[in-house]
């Protein structure tokens, strides 16, 4: 098996993998919003090679995020996709380790990630990455209609970003809120007054993909769907509760890996719904 570094030139082999895998094919316009347009960094994207097939991708995206009261480049391992003619040969797990050596060297020094059920064993285990505290998933059944005070809007501008922001969690912008979401193939709507507020779907019910301010009530108001769903910060769960939030038996698995001894693991990282690429 050989490995390979991913360019735009691969998306099409990559989109067809993916293809394969889930059984819907992304976009090649889609991989490359994703893979080479994040305001951060591209990112890092490893391709395995097997006589002369795509056998595996795997990627880490990379996120500003505030850690311990730092703010650091995080890395977050997505969209790993092994062709199902190749799997139980350890073509992930090559692809993850090597892609893990890949970011340390450009100076990544912490990896967090949200696994799915096929990749947390190989993670946990073999890959050495540690469980920490899930994040759980709230809802708000039947929202109002009211009508929103804040603006709805195309794009943020650059003053727009994380103002209110505390804890272990991602810092957005006006530039990668619009790269994440404006420039989405999926559909959401962009807040903005106050603070900003993004709301989108999952399936039948809407979510509040990310939030800054005190925006809840308007983002309840553009929702659609009998429920809106969201991933409080642990600090304002209880802005959340008086909202009418009331949190699930839905959590979702949180894992964390040091690339440098000198960093600690977080505590208690968090994740709003919209920091998630599958949702």
């Amino acid at each position: 098996m050989r490995v390979v570094e991913y360019d735009p030139s691969r998306r099409r082999d990559v989109a067809d993998l993916m293809g394969r895998v889930w059984g819907e094919r992304p976009t090649e316009e889609e991989l490359g919003w994703f893979y080479e347009r994040n305001p951060v960094r591209p990112a890092s994207v490893l391709i395995a090679e097997d006589g002369g097939r795509t056998a595996g991708s795997v990627a880490i995206s990379f996120q500003r995020m505030s850690i311990g009261g730092e703010q650091m480049e995080v890395g977050m391992p997505v969209r790993l996709a092994t062709d199902p003619d190749f799997r139980g040969r350890g073509v992930f797990s090559e692809l993850e380790e090597a892609n893990e050596e890949r970011v340390r060297e450009l100076g990544i020094r912490l990896l967090l990630v949200v696994p799915n059920a096929a990749s947390e064993p190989i993670l946990a285990g073999r890959l050495g990455w540690k469980k920490l505290p899930p994040v759980r998933v709230w809802a708000r059944p039947f929202p109002r209609r009211l009508r929103p005070t804040a603006a709805t809007v195309d794009r943020f501008d650059d003053a727009v970003g994380d103002h209110h922001a505390r804890g272990d969690r991602v810092l957005r912008n006006g530039a990668w809120l619009n790269w994440r979401f404006a420039d989405s193939p999926a559909c959401y709507t962009l807040l903005a007054g106050g603070g900003y507020a993004v709301v989108g779907k999952h399936g039948r019910f809407a979510t509040v993909a990310a939030l800054d301010g005190d925006l809840l009530a308007d983002a309840a108001a553009v929702a659609d769907g009998p429920a809106l769903l969201a991933a409080p910060p642990p600090g304002q769960r209880g802005r959340y509760l008086r909202a009418g939030y009331l949190p699930t038996h839905r959590t979702f698995t949180v894992l964390g890996k040091r690339l440098d001894p000198a960093v600690a693991l977080p505590a208690r990282p968090h994740f709003e719904l919209g920091d998630l690429d599958f949702l």
